[in-house]
């Protein structure tokens, strides 16, 4: 009966094929999906856009200065692309939506802090943009922070020191800056313990502190190409599962047409046609698979790992193949079965982190998520692409994915064949 097998895997590809609009629109969505999403916030190129910030400093005290240089400093010129301007020019260039905020420090800033009066800076947003305003804001917050911190460690020696600047005051004796010095330096003892070493440090390619990673002589893909292939593989996992859904759905269909009773009155065991059933959903499975791919392989921009993307690529298909058989065995009917499928797939892909990244989602889906094959196989392809993982990075992806289609098609085999000899009886 073996023989068998592959005519009954061809007689479903063949119904597909003459009515493949389904299968198309499954197909299509992942790549539909990844592509706006990518186009939405990619860009060409591997230029990371620059916050564009005007600066218009009124105060000619040293904090002033300092505060608007601070975002032309080498590190900062990588994320910002600072200007200095009047107030009345930074105005009339936000009226144009030429700049992404902009940044006021108002006169006597410098004279105010040291006298710990209330002041504020000022940030106009630009509200055509979304993100770019967003980090300025965030990064004028952490500067206003660290200056309010700084002054109030340093509240005693600005006392001694504020006499010293005033334009009558006269130069300072060398008995005057050594004891403001003296000051300084206790001050700066007794925080010490908090502030050196730092207790949390950043590390950030964008601002350049971070080493090179091993791989950086590759050649990186664009901002688009990235954003698409990072979003890719959760929803192409999704779509898969849904073609094997499609396969498997076609044991309802022939039960209601009256040809499963047909095929089984021949030569066709109901072993023989459960099996040809499994294999004809993880053939469709593969074919959808490898379309998926050669899409990401046009947004791919360097090599991964060719046996660990075969090995995670066929225990996926086990996995849906077996997930597919269970439902669809258990289901009396074909609403039933596909309101079930749809169901628990959308469920599994919410959960197992194939639309969403897992790090953004609640700590308790993060813990149910590892209970879904949708998890191992997310996890496993975004190891391949964005880590260049090999087999031996993905292999308990993989095994975990194989324990699971074996199970639930082992499972799910059992009863495909009770409600295939129901089906034939009815």
């Amino acid at each position: 009966m073996i023989r068998l097998i592959p005519h009954l895997v061809a007689k479903d590809l063949k119904r597909k094929v003459r009515a493949p609009l389904g299968l198309l629109i499954v197909l299509g969505f992942p790549v539909v999906f990844a592509g706006m999403i990518a186009l939405a916030f990619g860009r060409g190129g591997d230029a990371i856009p620059k916050v564009r910030l005007l600066v218009a400093n009124e105060d000619d005290g040293l904090l002033g200065s300092a505060l608007a240089s601070a975002f032309t400093a080498p590190q900062a010129a990588r994320a910002f692309e600072a200007r200095a301007v009047t107030p009345e020019e930074g105005r009339q260039l936000m009226e144009q939506g030429k700049a992404s905020a902009l940044l006021s420090v108002p006169k006597r800033f410098t004279r105010d802090v040291l006298d710990g009066k209330p002041v504020a800076l000022r940030l106009v947003r630009n509200p055509s943009e979304g993100i770019l305003p967003e980090i300025a804001e965030q990064t004028a917050g952490i500067l206003v922070d660290v200056l309010e911190g700084g002054r109030r460690v340093l509240d005693e020696p600005l006392a001694k020191l504020r006499p010293m600047l005033d334009d009558a005051g006269g130069a300072p004796s060398d008995a005057d800056v050594a004891a403001v010095a003296l000051v300084v330096k206790r001050a700066i003892e007794k925080s010490g313990g908090l502030v050196f070493p730092p207790a949390i440090t950043l590390e950030s390619e964008m601002l350049g502190n971070r080493a090179p990673a091993a791989d950086a002589g590759k050649k990186p893909g664009g901002t688009t190409s990235t954003i698409f292939l990072l979003i890719l593989p959760g929803v192409a996992v999704y779509a898969i599962f849904l073609v094997g859904d499609q396969a498997m759905r076609d044991v309802m269909t022939e039960r209601a047409l009256g040809t499963l009773r047909r095929q089984l009155a021949g030569p066709v065991t109901v072993g023989t046609y459960v099996v040809g059933k499994a294999a004809a959903t993880a053939v469709l499975c593969l074919l959808a698979l490898a379309v998926l791919t050669l899409v990401g392989m046009v947004a791919l921009r360097q090599p991964v790992s060719l046996p660990a993307f075969v090995v995670v690529s066929l225990a996926l298909v086990l996995a849906i193949t077996g997930t597919s058989a269970l439902i669809y065995g258990l289901a009396r009917t074909e609403r039933q079965a596909s309101t079930l499928s749809s169901l628990i797939y959308l469920a599994m892909a919410f959960v197992g982190g194939s639309f969403f990244r897992l790090e953004g989602l609640p700590t308790i889906l993060r813990r149910v998520a590892p209970f879904t094959p949708f998890y191992w196989a997310t996890q496993a392809y975004r190891e391949i692409l964005e880590k260049g993982a090999g087999l031996s990075g993905v292999a308990m992806h993989a095994a975990i994915l194989a324990a699971i289609g074996t199970t639930f098609l082992t499972l799910g085999t059992v009863a495909l064949h009770r409600a295939s000899r129901r089906g034939a009886a009815a």
